[in-house]
């Protein structure tokens, strides 16, 4: 899982989340290759070369998992998911820019494979599929980009990523993280408040006011986010009202310095008032 500055991305290292987004591609498949669908394209990569590296993968094997994938690109270069798995594996090792490169030729793959749907490729019900795998390598790629430190191409690829799937809130959470490294702070909170909405699903009949399913930590955090951006806003009450949910409904502790920020503020309001 790939944490600040970028935001929280959740990553495909089980093989039963590597094997549900593979019902993307997946025509068919025999003892010795399978036949795998990428946008109009179609990819034949050997069977036991693809499951060794899916299992690596699952067993933390990083290093070993990376070559099994290599020597699926041998059969496939532009297979996008050879890549994008491998960028994950670098990601989860750290290694930043190689994991950026592999994110980038994933992106660039997959969207080679989705300009040759239409014409002599009337594919037309492949675009969804391929289009939700280049939100989500976007998405990974963006968030990749904030931890190196490039913000500009992060905020481009976030876009991208948003564009094809506007209803991520990770997406959203993320591309607020790289307004805020440029100042941006309207942006940032439009995006913030987005993640938030996403992420909340309320429900009076439960205690907390939020239903069973939601991620309460990841809601805590996106609300830090939020209230973060009310702080650089200089708007308290709003900044306040979003710390408390993120304490009361999140059991999340308050950062220190955004409690001084709010506390400095609230001593300040008396002075102003006597001027």
């Amino acid at each position: 899982m790939s944490t600040e500055p970028g935001g929280v991305v959740n990553t495909t290292k089980k093989l039963g989340m590597a094997a549900g987004l593979l019902a993307m591609f997946v025509l068919t498949a025999c003892a010795s290759g399978k036949s795998i669908k990428q946008g109009a394209e179609e990819f034949s990569i050997p069977a036991d070369k693809y499951y060794e590296a899916l299992q690596l993968q699952d067993d933390a094997k990083y290093f070993e998992a990376i070559r099994a994938w290599s020597e699926v690109l041998v059969d496939e270069p532009r297979f996008a998911q050879g890549h994008f798995n491998i960028g994950l594996i670098y990601d989860n090792l750290n290694m930043v820019p190689e994991a950026i490169e592999h994110y980038e030729l994933a992106v660039q793959a997959a969207e080679d494979s989705r300009d040759l749907i239409g014409g002599d490729n009337p594919a037309a019900e492949d675009g969804g599929n391929i289009t939700a795998s280049i939100a989500l390598y976007n998405l990974h790629l963006g968030a990749a980009y904030l931890r190196g430190g490039l913000v500009d191409e992060a905020i481009d690829a976030l876009k991208k990523s948003i564009k094809d799937d506007q209803f991520n809130p990770t997406a959203h959470y993320n591309i607020a993280a790289g307004y805020m490294a440029l100042n941006d702070f309207e942006s940032a909170l439009v995006h913030a408040d987005v993640a938030v909405d996403l992420v909340s699903k309320p429900d009076s009949k439960r205690a907390s006011g939020i239903a069973a399913e939601v991620d309460m930590k990841q809601l805590g955090n996106y609300l830090l986010r939020q209230a973060r951006c009310h702080l650089a806003r200089q708007e308290w009450d709003k900044a306040r009202s979003c710390l408390e949910r993120a304490k009361t409904q999140c059991k999340l502790d308050i950062p220190v310095d955004m409690q001084k920020q709010l506390d400095e503020a609230a001593a300040a309001k008396p002075a102003e008032a006597g001027e």
